[in-house]
């Protein structure tokens, strides 16, 4: 590849976008619980960046109080609630509304599995997630005919923004004061075509160094701590159904594993079939502290990894600390959960063709004059 070509590629390209998709134990998720002002505030309301280092900026312009800027909820382009305790769904309604009128980045919707659990007691998985950035292929519930979990998964396919890929044909003007259209070869699959308008081309794009991944497959576990061992071995088994079902690879594992502390023991960790077969990276770390008690440092919450495309578009992984991060005291936090949520970003697989400023496009009249000619300029 001629250097010319590859950095007029990288000046048209912007860099990939994150997409954040976390887990998070709400810890008896009610309506009585969701219809508590500070609950609701925690989770839901006044708006806030969704970068949160600028935080402190937001809050000086805003005279806003701390307690109402904990929007754990619109962190995230897929939030998988754990713990939900919403026979009737009164509590994911309520908390929908709120957040589509508090947070205006985008519409959201939800999917939810039945009641699951093997008393009276019973917990649902629920999975919040933006719609005009992901939509849900399908879902099922696990078919736990050995019943080896408390609350068997509820796994869901979902689309990534990378599917439906467009890129924007961009009019540079030339040292020579000529518009033309420019088409870098090798920057799109051969699949695809120009819009009829003619500014759009819609197709498969496959820019160099990017990994395209249209799905993602989510399954969500909260165990029970005292089958910790039994039911993690066993989703190993979760993770070849839903391979074999949707024929990919590409699978994440998240929730409130309890593999730590007194629940799993680090031999007993290490000797999972999830740690001992190749190709699963546990995203987050052993040793994060994934809990809020300042008495307990253990990493209950996880998420891990399978499948090259998915872990290469990994960019960070962490448990999100919300009364650090938004100096909450300890008894305040835990009216939200005793625990924290954990979130990975992706990088978004499509590279977005965007238009040039004045100092791009008079460097591109320095740079034009020197692209081989087989890098197709049509006038």
């Amino acid at each position: 590849m001629h250097c010319p070509a590859a950095f007029l590629f990288l000046l048209l390209a912007s860099g990939a976008e994150a997409f954040r998709i976390c887990a998070f134990n709400a810890q008896r998720l009610t309506l009585a619980k969701v219809a508590k002002e500070h609950v609701m505030d925690t989770l839901v309301r006044c708006q806030f960046p969704r970068d949160t280092t600028l935080l402190p900026q937001w809050l000086a312009l805003s005279g806003a109080s701390l307690p109402g800027v904990l929007q754990i909820l619109a962190r995230c382009d897929i939030m998988v609630l754990q713990e939900v305790v919403d026979p009737s769904g009164s509590a994911i309604s309520l908390l929908l509304r709120e957040l589509k009128r508090f947070d205006g980045s985008g519409p959201y919707d939800f999917l939810s599995s039945a009641q699951l659990g093997r008393s009276t007691y019973k917990e649902k998985y629920v999975y919040i997630y933006r719609s005009h950035k992901t939509q849900v292929l399908d879902s099922y519930t696990y078919n736990d005919k050995y019943d080896r979990f408390a609350r068997e998964p509820f796994v869901a396919q979902f689309t990534l923004p990378s599917k439906g890929r467009r890129g924007r044909r961009v009019a540079l003007l030339c040292g020579w004061g000529k518009g033309v259209w420019l088409a870098l070869p090798g920057a799109w699959s051969p699949a695809g075509g120009w819009s009829e308008n003619g500014q759009e081309w819609v197709g498969s794009l496959h820019p160099w160094g990017f990994t395209v991944l249209p799905s993602l497959v989510l399954v969500p576990l909260h165990t029970t701590p005292k089958d910790v061992e039994t039911e993690l071995n066993a989703l190993y088994d979760v993770f070849l159904d839903v391979s074999q079902h949707w024929q990919s690879k590409d699978v994440i594992l998240l929730g409130d594993f309890n593999a730590d502390c007194a629940s799993l023991t680090k031999k007993r960790l290490d000797e999972l079939v999830l740690r001992t077969q190749a190709g699963f990276h546990w995203a987050i770390a052993d040793g994060e502290d994934t809990t809020v008690r300042a008495s307990t440092h253990c990493t209950y919450d996880r998420i891990v990894l399978h499948g090259e495309r998915c872990q290469s578009l990994l960019h960070a992984a962490a448990a999100f600390d919300f009364p650090r991060r938004f100096q909450l005291t300890e008894e305040k936090a835990l009216n939200i959960s005793d625990h924290y949520p954990v979130e990975v970003e992706l990088s978004q697989a499509a590279c977005r063709v965007q238009p040039l400023g004045l100092p791009a496009l008079l460097l591109l009249s320095l740079l034009l004059p020197l692209l081989p000619p087989q890098l197709d300029l049509v006038a």
